[in-house]
């Protein structure tokens, strides 16, 4: 199988073929180079949104091949190895039955197909999972909000009360507080003795 030194260098003369052809490199352009079990080489660059693996598994196809023993997926402008996305690779596999077996060539070590999509299903599980949680902890702390806000407002009118009663109350003071004790009753009677109970007469 060819090693990561060798795919890497083909990756790398068609970025610097593309920048000299074209004179200029997009944001976000990657390059690709594919084996195929034949033992044949294809490439593919990203273009319009499509991704430079689907462009050379085109130019593959083209020459009526669709088995890929190995390739290498290489950010234009970084010049860094990447993993191909999901779609990408399922994409491949799609094509061909024994593409489940394929690698991607990174500089550590070869990562099979089957792998990268695991870490993908992993990476998808824990990020359900943590929107989940997240949920689970803003209803937790809205309900522990709303007991604060109870406890706190509780407090206060305790506070108030337990002051009043301290406090030597003047006359205007009782009749304040009387004043609103009415109050509240009416208001009270208006809202529910007008509807349950019996009209005064």
């Amino acid at each position: 199988m060819i090693d990561f030194n060798q795919i890497y260098k083909m990756a790398i003369d068609l970025i610097n073929y593309t920048v000299s052809s074209r004179g200029f490199i997009e944001p976000n352009t990657t390059v690709c180079i594919i084996l195929a079990k034949s033992g044949r080489v294809f490439n593919g660059v990203s273009h319009n949104e499509v991704h430079a693996e689907v462009e050379a598994v085109r130019n593959m196809q083209s020459f009526n091949e669709n088995a890929v023993e190995s390739l290498i997926l290489v950010d234009a402008n970084t010049r860094v190895a990447l993993l191909p996305c999901i779609n990408c690779i399922r994409y491949i596999i799609s094509l061909n039955p024994v593409n489940t077996g394929a690698m991607v060539n990174m500089p550590d070590r070869p990562v099979p197909f089957q792998e990268v999509m695991a870490q993908n299903q992993a990476q998808a599980y824990a990020s359900v999972h943590q929107s989940v949680n997240l949920v689970s902890a803003t209803r937790s702390s809205m309900v522990m909000t709303g007991k604060s806000k109870s406890a706190l407002l509780s407090g206060k009118v305790n506070g108030l009360l337990a002051a009043t009663k301290e406090e030597e109350q003047t006359d205007e003071d009782i009749d304040l507080m009387n004043e609103l004790a009415d109050s509240v009753n009416n208001k009270k009677k208006g809202l529910f003795g007008g509807i349950f109970g019996k009209k005064e007469k």
